[in-house]
């Protein structure tokens, strides 16, 4: 019977709940473009896996249970972070331990780094030669790889993608936070900025930002009321209408 990882089991089911929760917020967005997480993953794709990485037993059980379709996690820390499941896997190491044009292995890379994720393409990886879920992290570039500890487990890596924008604390501090969201409702004076402000928040292209324009409104923060004083005010010098909400803790954390 295989082991299971209750913390991996745990952090996967409420990323699926914020998946669920961002559905029903804007279900005309997302019946245009669907984001789900599946249950269970192929056997081809996980034995083309296992046939070429020898995995740490949490990380090859997260494989198997988190089957990402068009998912993508947005946070301050993160524009548009894709954490791969065992189908993706395989190409995600193209550009950088691979080169898919030349068919030959880049020799900066090291060598038994794998790339489980990529935020705009910074890579994420864990260092198959220790055996644990230890992440690490480098900016893209830069003419060199310079790697850091990102976290110091998988599960801590996945709880990261669920802190909405303006968070920065601890949920579990008796501290007092009021909490709102921030529409663009309009195009406002200049609609060229308006778009090219939607392009940067949601990392698409001018077509896509239109898309988005037409179906307002369109939410572009959640998060602390700190936070949203920078989103404000980038919308206040661009013209933009926009709405700022209130909302309870419970929506915050939905």
């Amino acid at each position: 019977m295989e082991k299971k990882y209750q913390e991996i089991d745990d952090v996967i089911e409420k990323m699926r709940t914020t998946l669920e929760a961002m559905r029903k917020q804007d279900p005309e967005f997302y019946a245009k473009y669907p984001m789900q997480l599946g249950t269970e993953a192929e056997a081809e794709d996980l034995r083309t896996v296992f046939d070429t990485w020898r995995l740490p037993e949490e990380y090859a059980y997260f494989l198997r249970n988190y089957i990402p379709e068009s998912v993508g996690w947005s946070t301050d820390e993160y524009i548009n972070l894709d954490i791969y499941g065992a189908k993706e896997l395989p190409g995600g190491q193209w550009g950088y331990n691979y080169n898919p044009v030349t068919k030959e292995p880049i020799s900066d890379w090291p060598e038994h780094y794998l790339v489980i994720a990529s935020d705009e393409g910074d890579p994420y990886c864990l260092d198959l030669s220790r055996g644990d879920t230890v992440v690490y992290t480098a900016m893209h570039g830069t003419g060199r790889w310079d790697f850091e500890i990102a976290y110091d487990s998988l599960a801590e890596f996945l709880r990261s993608t669920l802190l909405p924008r303006g968070f920065d604390g601890d949920l579990d501090e008796e501290v007092s936070y009021n909490y709102c969201k921030v529409f663009i409702t309009g195009e406002g004076k200049d609609k060229l900025k308006t778009l090219l402000f939607i392009k940067k928040a949601f990392s698409c292209d001018i077509p896509q930002a239109r898309s988005y324009l037409s179906d307002v409104p369109l939410l572009v923060y959640k998060g602390i009321e700190q936070g949203a004083a920078n989103v404000e005010a980038q919308l206040k010098n661009i013209g933009a209408e926009y709405e700022k909400r209130e909302i309870d803790l419970a929506e915050f954390l939905a």
